[in-house]
């Protein structure tokens, strides 16, 4: 077996088999993806990239370099003394220590930050260097479809013959709601809400592989038969998925998905019919209003709201502990460890937070507000190239970076507000999509530039 064949096919095991075993949240299954997906990175970055392609994995290995540097600075010794986290001081005086002052409130990386990050790293870099091929990149997207459809698979069974276990463990949480392999709910609808959208894609592209004045020819021909059956069968599995994800009873799952899908489709339109952009800009705008209107009125919206009062508690405190270590932040992986003593009397919230709820925010609470503005430029960045992309390109794949785009913006959203890309089995799906279809549109839009030059 080549070493291509190595890194196409380990990336296909870490990429189907990451959301299984409860999320892969365990210590030990970080450790499994982070040298499988290692192995299939080092048989990949041979592949031969295009001067577009290098600059955005350029630019991806920048910002890691920089995210790491600032997490190494924070664990040294009186790195930047001034900058020295106060918890040290007290607790050489309370507890007679001799412990070194350093920036973050933890004396060293805490290993599931570290396994996090690589496996973003990883997962994202093994991904790229197979979405330089045409051909790998439609395999990543078809296996990425068809696993999250026997999750779905899986979920709507066991939601239907065993509502109070996950696999054969018994569900301590959630009961009621689907949630498939995973442990929280709002992960397992940011996880079945890619497959909406990829399968949502992918049957709206049959559709659009013939024209509306042919519609009679393709009900009556025996030779469009294949064609109608995928239209049923890539819509049968989009309702399917979106049938699962409204079990999970999510209400920020639902309301990012339905904006997710919005935007793949509106890209596909775009693409196919020339529209200019105040037909685009105008579409968007109504469907985000129809859309907050439709979801304003369902289930747990109406009762609940879209947020609850505690969450915007948490919120507030993440601000004010932002306020108190605007530039380097307070340590990476020290959220858990910082937030009691951020918490009042009068929160409303019980237990124990071990995340802010909002993945942004917590890393400007870990990592100050620099490196927090370079993440939401790069996510920026990235919607933006695969939009683009999208709108430029021709062939099959323009369905595909739609569909990515789309799962961009849901995940993205989600983020704000949940912490479903901090939780591995989705997080190494995520980073995979990523990466492939940053990989794709580099190429996509590279190979138009000429031309656009030309006509010029």
């Amino acid at each position: 077996m080549t070493a291509s064949s190595v890194h196409l096919w380990i990336t296909v095991l870490v990429l189907v088999l990451a959301p299984l075993f409860f999320g892969s949240v365990d210590l030990f299954w970080i450790a499994v993806w982070t040298i499988l997906l290692s192995t299939s990175a080092l048989c990949g970055v041979v592949a031969p990239m295009s001067s577009s392609q290098s600059r955005v994995l350029l630019g991806f290995l920048a910002l890691c370099g920089v995210y790491a540097l600032v997490a190494v600075v924070q664990v040294v010794p009186d790195a930047i003394s001034q900058l020295n986290d106060l918890s040290w001081h007290r607790a050489n005086e309370i507890l007679n220590l001799n412990a070194l002052p350093r920036i973050s409130s933890r004396a060293e990386i805490p290993p599931i930050a570290a396994g996090h990050f690589l496996l973003f790293t990883t997962s994202f870099v093994s991904a790229f260097c197979l979405g330089v091929s045409q051909r790998n990149f439609e395999i990543i997207v078809r296996f990425a479809q068809y696993s999250i459809l026997a999750y779905v698979a899986y979920g709507l069974a066991a939601f239907a013959f065993t509502p109070n276990t996950v696999l054969w463990a018994p569900k301590l949480a959630y009961q009621g709601s689907l949630t498939a392999t995973f442990i929280n709910r709002n992960t397992a609808a940011t996880f079945v809400g890619a497959g909406v959208i990829l399968w949502s894609c992918s049957a709206f592209f049959s559709i659009q592989s013939f024209q509306f004045s042919s519609l009679r020819l393709l009900l009556l021909s025996k030779l469009n038969e294949d064609l109608a059956f995928k239209i049923i069968l890539r819509s049968a599995a989009a309702l399917m998925c979106f049938f699962a994800l409204l079990l999970t009873g999510s209400r920020a799952g639902l309301i990012c998905t339905c904006f997710g899908l919005m935007v793949a489709i509106i890209l596909m339109v775009a693409n196919r019919r020339k529209a200019r952009f105040w037909f685009i800009a105008v579409s968007v705008s109504a469907a985000i209003a129809l859309v907050v209107l439709l979801l304003s009125r369902m289930g747990q919206i109406v009762t609940r709201g879209l947020l609850d009062e505690a969450r915007w508690s948490v919120y507030e405190f993440c601000v004010e502990a932002v306020r108190q270590r605007p530039l380097l932040g307070a340590g990476v992986g020290s959220f858990a460890d910082l937030f009691p003593s951020l918490r009042t009397n009068d929160f409303s919230s019980g237990g124990v937070w071990d995340y802010a709820h909002s993945t942004i925010l917590e890393i400007a609470v870990e990592m100050g507000i620099p490196v927090a503005a370079m993440v939401v430029i790069a996510a920026l960045a990235s919607f933006f190239i695969l939009a683009r992309a999208a709108l430029m390109s021709k062939d099959r794949s323009r369905s595909s970076l739609a569909a990515i785009a789309g799962i961009v913006v849901l995940s993205y959203l989600h983020s704000l507000v949940d912490f479903s890309l901090q939780i591995p089995g989705y997080l190494i799906v995520f980073g995979i999509l990523l990466g492939c279809g940053l990989a794709r549109a580099s190429s996509t839009c590279q190979s138009k530039q000429p031309a656009i030059t030309q006509s010029s």
